[in-house]
């Protein structure tokens, strides 16, 4: 139950997060914020685990550096693929990992999920489908393709965080995945965007709260909880940053919401619910 509620913390804040990053994208190159949210934030994780990290074996820092590259992978092709195709169209098919992980789980491990989690997941995606709009006429095209690449990269990436979490220390790999995210992303920037200011005051509110909450607070939480939770039950519940996404930009920005998205938002809640009632109803039966 405590890691079920570190992953509704994860969703939280990263559904919060929309509206701070939407300031800082209109202030920051896309590369540049994530150097700045990552370094910082494996500052702060050996600021108060560097006696956990220096203990730490390498094969920690191995495991860690996939789970930061893949994740790189991830966001980066999301991000050029918002260059091609909406915002909305983006999201439904960056959820697609949700319904990716328990069948990949199945071909992997050849244990079945069970047929409430694939109901679970599947409610899910129609619940994103429902939430983004009507973005999804049109033929198939390089923006569809890359955001499906970041939702299959982000699916093993949440397969191998359970795979890793058996064998390592959560807060090593947390921290390795964030200093080569950091590093991947500064790379990045130095080659393909140009060179902005370093802070910019008005923006540090924002960027402090990426940082401290979004950031060091959620994907560091995000591994530990994984320790504990299945993969397919975890996707499940950080679906619900959609729903708080949304949430916050009517409560925050003053962005209308539609019978549709509010639909959606309530088929997101029933998977997520059916999700945690699962064991129950196991046990029961």
């Amino acid at each position: 139950m405590l890691a079920d509620l570190g992953l509704f913390y994860c969703a939280f804040f990263w559904g919060v997060s929309f509206v701070s990053m939407k300031i800082l994208v209109g202030i920051y190159p896309a590369c540049w914020i994530l150097f700045l949210r990552f370094s910082a934030g494996a500052a702060l994780v050996y600021l108060f685990f560097h006696k956990r990290v220096n203990k730490s074996i390498a094969h920690d820092f191995k495991s860690g550096a996939i789970l930061g590259l893949l994740l790189f992978l991830a966001i980066a092709t999301q991000t050029v693929g918002l260059k091609y195709i909406g915002g909305g169209r983006s999201a439904f098919i960056s959820a697609i990992y949700v319904l990716q992980v328990p069948f990949f789980v199945w071909a992997i491990k050849k244990i079945f999920p069970g047929w409430i989690t694939l109901g679970a997941a599947a409610l899910c995606v129609l619940g994103m489908y429902l939430l983004t709009g009507d973005e999804m006429s049109g033929t198939f095209n390089r923006g569809d393709f890359l955001t499906l690449i970041c939702a299959t990269t982000f699916a093993v990436q949440v397969i191998l965080i359970e795979k890793y979490t058996r064998g390592c220390d959560p807060i090593t790999l947390s921290f390795a995945e964030f200093v080569t995210l950091a590093l991947l992303a500064f790379v990045s920037s130095l080659l393909f965007e140009t060179r902005p200011e370093l802070i910019n005051v008005e923006s540090l509110p924002e960027l402090l709260f990426t940082i401290i909450l979004c950031t060091f607070g959620c994907y560091m939480i995000q591994i530990c909880a994984q320790k504990f939770v299945k993969p397919a039950r975890a996707t499940i519940i950080m679906s619900l940053e959609s729903v708080f996404g949304l949430i916050s930009g009517v409560i925050f920005l003053g962005e209308p919401v539609s019978f549709r998205s509010g639909l959606g938002c309530v088929l997101i809640f029933v998977a997520v619910l059916a999700a945690e009632l699962e064991p129950f109803i196991k046990a029961r039966s």
